[in-house]
């Protein structure tokens, strides 16, 4: 006996919700890599560039830059993910640039100049460290950061420039959403130093699930991004960082501290 034309419309609906639910299934098991690319703002044009990179990249803006704001604004129109990155103070003494906090700094100080920077970053929904070897292990001064950004909602990523870091710590304790960088894809402006961090980072997050990395706006680093994005976005999905600040991370970043 033939089936009627009903029963094959049901048979195909099912069949299509079933393959439906495996895709999301599996696609929701997909390794997940948060790529973050620091120090924008500072020039108009290879901020751009930076913004047509394919997939959910976040965009970490740097204050008191000349294009900071409008790459801020541009990265919302086309879906990027931005959040403010604070300079703070190195161990070394490199300069931060405008709108650092410093270790002396009060709480109502720092308070402030986080909302001055914050001003010049629209649309940032978290905030990550620029520099600051010395200022992420003072722990007045990560305890008032916190404070602000609990008040705020704001996400904070450790940018890790040391393994002495307490930013981590100091978020949880203020039930700040946070995670800290596993791989810096370009301590060495060298393409095949470049390409084994990228390969690293989509290592990491094939073994664990996540990872977080994070390069800067160098012409090298686009370079190798430009090129190997697509081949990349084949084995992992590029997730924004909010993504992933509720995870665990990583105990033993994939590499060390740089500034």
């Amino acid at each position: 006996m033939r089936c009627s034309s009903a029963t094959r419309n049901i048979a195909w609906t099912s069949f299509l919700a079933a393959l439906l639910l495996i895709t999301q299934v599996a696609w929701a098991d997909r390794p997940k890599l948060a790529l973050v690319i620091d120090d924008v703002g500072w020039n108009l044009s290879m901020g751009r560039r930076v913004l047509s990179l394919p997939g959910a990249l976040t965009i970490a803006v740097l204050p008191g830059t000349p294009a900071g704001s409008q790459l801020a604004h541009e990265a919302h129109e086309r879906g990027r993910e931005v959040i403010l990155h604070q300079p703070m103070t190195a161990e070394q003494g490199q300069d931060a640039g405008p709108g650092t906090l410093v270790p002396d700094m009060p709480p109502a100080a720092i308070a402030a100049m986080l909302a001055a920077n914050l001003t010049q970053v629209p649309h940032h929904i978290g905030v990550s460290n620029h520099m600051g070897s010395l200022l992420t292990r003072c722990e007045s001064a990560m305890s008032a950061l916190m404070v602000e950004l609990s008040i705020r909602g704001l996400y904070f990523l450790d940018s890790r420039t040391t393994p002495r870091t307490i930013a981590l710590r100091n978020a949880r304790e203020a039930s700040v959403p946070a995670i800290r960088r596993d791989v810096f894809l370009d301590n060495i402006l060298n393409t095949s130093y470049i390409e084994r961090a990228l390969e690293s980072a989509v290592r990491l997050a094939e073994t664990r699930g996540h990872a977080v990395a994070i390069g800067h706006p160098h012409a090298i680093t686009l370079d190798v991004l430009e090129a190997q994005l697509p081949r990349i976005r084949q084995r992992v999905d590029l997730v924004p960082v909010s993504a992933l600040v509720t995870l665990e991370p990583s105990p033993n970043p994939a590499q060390g501290a740089g500034e």
